[in-house]
């Protein structure tokens, strides 16, 4: 179960490895758009997908049929992207894509791939290490059914989120790329934190829209979340802003 998982993890890491090359440094909309979308399938989904499995094993009459055929749609869900990608995209598009993805391959940026590789080996097995913790408490912790959405979310998504989130941010300044600066590095981690932190807002953001434009009214609360988790976004894309300026600047100073 946490295969897929992982090669998801390690597939958009990839990914935005490949995009950062070709970027260059340089500030593009839509690209950062899609860095979003990616920070979404490293950091969030992998929680989302054990909280989703949790759901399934203890609602569901627990048969070996029934959790084999859990786990397959949840490992079809994971590899959705790259089956739509087959559907959609023309073979000239494609070969484009594996060209540029060779050429970001053979830079000496990917030289350092172990590392890619091995955290999201570690960010798998922790989402299998914090499903099996969740299945111990979750009949001492849930009384009612209408509590287990609280507890997905307070004890299993959110606190998961934050230990990678700032583990990601502790390598990523702790780790000096390019003959980085001490300042450099710790602005590349607070950026690196809060751009994690900005597609998780966006991406509950989302969630509570869609629910709002599919229920309406029916749903109490709904409009506040997302009047709350648009103003969190709002805020965190200011500050992404405002620490890649002062990280612009400092690299301007040190290159004099």
């Amino acid at each position: 179960w946490a295969l897929p998982i992982s090669q998801d993890i390690e597939e958009a890491a990839t990914e935005e490895r490949i995009m950062d090359h070709h970027l260059a440094g340089s500030f593009n909309i839509p690209a950062e758009i899609v860095r979003l979308a990616l920070r979404l399938r490293r950091c969030v989904l992998p929680f989302w997908a054990t909280a989703a499995t949790l759901v399934l094993l203890i609602t569901d009459n627990l048969s070996a049929k029934n959790i084999i055929l859990n786990f397959l749609v949840i490992t079809f869900l994971s590899e959705a992207d790259n089956v739509l990608a087959v559907l959609f995209l023309r073979t000239d598009q494609r070969e484009l894509m594996e060209k540029a993805a060779k050429e970001a391959h053979d830079s000496e940026e990917f030289h350092t791939s172990k590392v890619a590789f091995f955290w999201a080996r570690v960010q798998g097995l922790f989402c299998l290490v914090v499903l099996i913790i969740a299945l111990y408490f979750v009949d001492k912790v849930v009384k009612e059914c209408s509590s287990l959405d609280e507890f997905l979310s307070s004890t299993v998504v959110a606190p998961s989120f934050m230990i990678v989130v700032i583990g990601q941010g502790v390598y990523r300044g702790c780790a000096k790329m390019h003959q980085e600066t001490t300042c450099m590095r710790i602005l590349s981690a607070l950026i690196e934190f809060f751009r994690n932190l900005l597609a998780l807002y966006l991406g509950l953001l989302f969630v509570f829209l869609l629910f709002f434009l599919l229920n309406g009214d029916q749903r109490a609360g709904d409009d506040e979340y997302i009047k709350k988790y648009s103003e969190k976004s709002f805020i965190c894309l200011l500050i992404i802003i405002g620490v890649e300026t002062c990280k612009r600047k400092c690299c301007t100073r040190s290159q004099e």
